[in-house]
């Protein structure tokens, strides 16, 4: 007892004497800024200065307390330099519990490495893992960085969930006539705005931020976390000048980097157009020539540099068949033109959470480009990374959301097509051969549309038949059989179709006496993750809207009858909806279960989470009933 006094004597001293000025200790953070915490920013100080059109640095200094591991990734420190971004230095350096110096680390002791197979220029990736042996831990990062060219300026994050703040500054400074456009996001911290002769300066300073939490399936943190955007009005990349004050403009900075880059040779033209000389329409050429890329064409990632904005020219492509989004959708473009159609390239921002685009704030914060065909009732979008995608199909990662059609005209907003629960459909019939001591032979057969056949062809398509089985198993959490046999579809159609032959040594679930208990199916049709919680804050997004459609019949032997059957189920909902249906048929002795699950709305609205927790329990309630047999 008394070594745990002496101990806790010395750290109360040890505290008393830095509590004003340490920001290196972790017991010097007031503990209204640790509930809820996974890491504290003690002090940061961020600076973006403009001093032309194309040249500007960002210096970073940033002092924070890793109180777990839920926040181990802060301890990582990477950048992505190429021709236009240069890490110009870097330091680290690591801190105890009693904010004591262990480590430093210069920017000649972290990693360096090329990247981009010599397609982005001066492509250079340095990175350094901090190691914690214990927590709190506390690292200050010091850096900067080069402007070397000018498309998008930094924006700032105030804070991000899980994380307090004690103090952090952000500044831009800019020469006046270069005058820039700012836009907060989710908060209301104002700058301090000062004029100093020809530099304008802006200043955000923060203080005593306490942690909030992020919701589960809340879609895209970058919609709740408080912010400032920054764009620029004039800017200039790779002797490319530009104006984005309009998405107009931005449009018309895009037809200028695109220029001579669709150039086909002659004899390609020639040779497209005779790929399409039997089709009767254009819609029907424009399928001709999509897969024909699909077939021929291969997905590289180029993001940095020019190569993040500008594209090989559509020869290039033709003829090292690969390329990047923007390189295979000017590469489809430069065909269509060779064949008479017209179309228009889309700039986006592709993920499965996607980003809000302000009509009235143009800026760049896209990461993808799409191809499509206007039409006078449907647009034709086409994906041009994808293998798999049928004709004129988007998916979930580039539907419903604003991008940036580029016109002869410039930049016009438009809005991909919403997802449709019926796009994604997942049939599944099963037929179950029960003996009479209980084992079975069961033949299934899935059917896929939609964004849940395109998940699955990503990698099972091409799989080893081990590797089909565990993923068939794993990925739906079917029960397990004791042997399984897997056939899918030759090709990658749409639908398409996986069978199943599976032998089960014992296929009820339990029994007691002469009574057996089956599962309704053998996997469960509704798995969502949707956390019990009596206040939701955020709306729920489920990963994409779906039905799922499955019959399941038991062919019984002789002497097993129904001892008990459940009721039909009805649960219906605007946004979803639940049918199953029970029947007994004692001439065949056949049990057949039809269930059809509808999730009509991928983002159900945090007024209606009560209700999405009723559905979600009525539906559990009835997977988890069960069929009891009688064995005579």
């Amino acid at each position: 007892m008394k070594n745990v006094i002496s101990i806790g004597v010395l750290l109360f001293i040890a505290v008393s004497a830095n509590a004003q000025l340490d920001i290196y200790s972790a017991l010097t953070i007031p503990d209204s800024l640790k509930k809820a915490a996974d890491m504290v920013i003690r002090d940061e100080y961020t600076k973006f200065t403009l001093k032309d059109l194309n040249s500007a640095k960002l210096e970073v200094h940033k002092v924070v307390t890793i109180l777990n591991d839920n926040a181990k990734e802060e301890l990582d420190f990477f950048f992505h330099s190429d021709k236009f971004h240069v890490l110009d230095d870097a330091e680290i350096k690591v801190y105890d519990l009693l904010g004591q110096k262990k480590n430093t680390y210069s920017k000649k002791e972290m990693t360096s490495l090329n990247y981009g197979e010599g397609l982005v220029p001066e492509g250079k990736l340095t990175y350094f893992d901090v190691a914690a042996p214990s927590y709190p831990i506390t690292v200050e990062f010091n850096y900067s960085i080069k402007f070397k060219g000018i498309l998008s300026f930094p924006s700032n994050y105030f804070q991000i969930p899980y994380q307090a703040v004690q103090h952090s500054v952000f500044e831009v400074e800019a020469p006046a006539d270069l005058s820039f456009r700012y836009k907060i996001l989710n908060c209301n911290y104002q700058p301090e705005i000062t004029k100093k002769g020809n530099i304008d300066l802006y200043r955000w300073d923060t203080k005593n931020l306490t942690a909030y939490k992020f919701e589960k399936h809340s879609g895209a943190s970058e919609n709740y976390i408080p912010k400032v955007l920054l764009a620029p009005n004039k800017f200039q990349l790779d002797e490319y000048d530009g104006d984005m004050t309009s998405w107009k403009n931005f449009g018309d900075w895009i037809n200028k980097l695109y220029q001579k880059t669709s150039e086909l040779k002659d004899d390609r033209k020639l040779f497209y157009a005779d790929m399409v000389k039997n089709a009767g329409t254009d819609i029907e050429k424009a399928a001709i020539l999509y897969r024909y890329l699909q077939n021929n064409m291969r997905y590289v990632s180029i993001q940095l540099g020019i190569g993040g904005w500008r594209p090989f020219t559509a020869g290039f492509v033709d003829e090292k068949k690969y390329g990047d989004c923007k390189a295979l959708s000017n590469y489809l473009k430069s065909a269509l033109d060779a064949v008479g159609i017209k179309s228009n390239l889309i700039i986006i921002y592709r993920d499965y959470q996607y980003k809000n685009v302000d009509e009235k704030f143009p800026m760049n914060d896209f990461n993808h480009v799409l191809l499509c065909i206007p039409q006078p009732k449907d647009t034709v979008w086409l994906e041009c990374t994808s293998t798999t995608l049928p004709f004129s199909y988007l998916d979930e990662t580039t539907l419903n959301r604003k991008g940036v059609m580029i016109t002869d005209n410039g930049g016009v907003l438009v809005n991909t097509p919403k997802s449709n629960y019926k796009n994604n459909t997942e049939s599944i019939r099963t037929n179950i051969d029960v003996t009479d001591e209980g084992e079975a032979k069961a033949v299934t057969s899935c059917k896929l549309q939609g964004e849940g056949r395109d998940i699955l062809l990503m990698r099972f398509h091409d799989m080893k038949d081990d590797e089909k089985r565990k993923y068939f198993i794993m990925s739906n959490e079917w029960k397990q059989p004791d042997i399984l046999d897997i056939t899918t579809s030759a090709g990658k159609g749409n639908p398409y179709t996986v069978d199943a032959k599976m032998a089960y040594e014992k296929i009820f679930s339990f029994k007691a006496g002469n009574k057996y208990f089956f599962e309704p199916r053998l996997y469960r049709v509704f798995n969502e993750d949707i956390p019990e919680t009596e206040k939701r804050v955020s709306d729920y997004y489920f990963t994409y809207p779906y039905q799922s459609i499955d019959t399941t019949v038991y062919h019984f032997a002789q002497g097993f009858n129904v001892e008990n059957l459940p009721k039909d189920k009805s649960v219906n909902f605007s946004f979803a909806t639940y049918n199953c249906v029970y029947k007994w048929d004692m001439a065949t002795r056949t049990v057949s279960v039809y269930a059809a699950l509808q999730i009509k709305e991928r983002i159900i609205a945090a007024a209606d989470y009560s209700k999405l927790l009723s559905f979600k329990k009525q539906v559990t309630d009835d997977m988890n009933e069960k069929l009891v047999m009688k064995k005579e």
